[in-house]
C-alpha cells in the first residue's frame, strides 16, 4: 500500500477526512481483503496515489470494510451512498462529488474525477 494513503480506523479520522474535503479533494477507498476485484481496484488506487501531482494535493484514505465495519457503515449513512466494495468516493466540501465501484475504479477514471 502507498505511504500516501491514510487508514481510517476511527470515527474521528473519518470526520477529519470529511472536514478536510472543504480545503482539498478527499478520496475514500473502501477495501475488502477477501475480494479479488478489490485487490485489483486497490492496485489502481495505490498506483494513482503514488503518481498523482495534482494541486491542491488530494487526501487519499482507505477503510478496510471487514476490519472496520463501523467506519464503513458510517460512510454509507453519513455520505448517503449505498455500500459496495470495492468502492471509491471523491469528497468535495463534505459531499460525494463522484463515486465508482468494482471494475470502474481505474487510474484513468480517478484522474478524470479529480479534474471534473
Amino acid at each position: 500500500m502507498s505511504d500516501h494513503i491514510v487508514q481510517l480506523t476511527t470515527m474521528e479520522e473519518l470526520e477529519k477526512a470529511v472536514t478536510s474535503s472543504s480545503d482539498r479533494p478527499v478520496f475514500v477507498y473502501k477495501h475488502s481483503t477477501v475480494c479479488p476485484v478489490s485487490a485489483r481496484a486497490a492496485d489502481q488506487y495505490n498506483d494513482f496515489a503514488e503518481e498523482d501531482a495534482s494541486s491542491p494535493a488530494p487526501m487519499f484514505t482507505q477503510v478496510m470494510v471487514i476490519e472496520h465495519r463501523d467506519i464503513s457503515n458510517a460512510i454509507e449513512s453519513r455520505l448517503d451512498v449505498r455500500h459496495e466494495s470495492p468502492q471509491l468516493l471523491l469528497l468535495r466540501d463534505g459531499k460525494v462529488a463522484w463515486h465508482a465501484s468494482h471494475f470502474s475504479i481505474t487510474g484513468k477514471a480517478i484522474g478524470q474525477a479529480l479534474e471534473g
